[in-house]
């Protein structure tokens, strides 16, 4: 396996979330919290028993809610693994890029060490 490739795959994927994360904060500091209307063009963080971010009103809004949802599914996702199987795969599918990081440093120390 191409452990260096892996690692700068996954870099790329930890670089994105951890901007995710940044922007959370920011929709946190910036945008009146709770659910707006209609006409709102935007993303805000809603609680509907779980916190949670919705953008609504340009093109592209679910994706930019799904990559805004990224680090709290990292969160929620192993809770309720227990429940779902689908909850199951949704926690393998965000945990996989830092197993993958940490995974392909491991291998690649290894590698420098032999």
């Amino acid at each position: 396996m191409n452990w260096l490739l892996l690692k700068k795959i996954s870099s790329f994927l930890l670089a994105a979330l951890l901007l995710a994360l940044v922007a959370d904060v920011s929709v946190f500091s910036f945008v009146e919290y709770g659910s707006k209307g209609t006409s709102y063009i935007g993303c805000y963080a809603y609680d509907a028993m779980l916190i949670g971010f919705e953008c609504k009103g340009f093109f592209g809004s679910k994706a930019v809610s799904m990559w805004l949802n990224w680090p709290l599914w990292l969160i929620y996702s192993p809770v309720f693994a227990v429940f779902s199987i689908r909850a199951f795969l949704v926690a393998i599918l965000v945990w996989s890029p830092i197993v993958a990081y940490g995974l392909s440093v491991l291998k690649l120390r290894k590698i420098e060490n032999a």
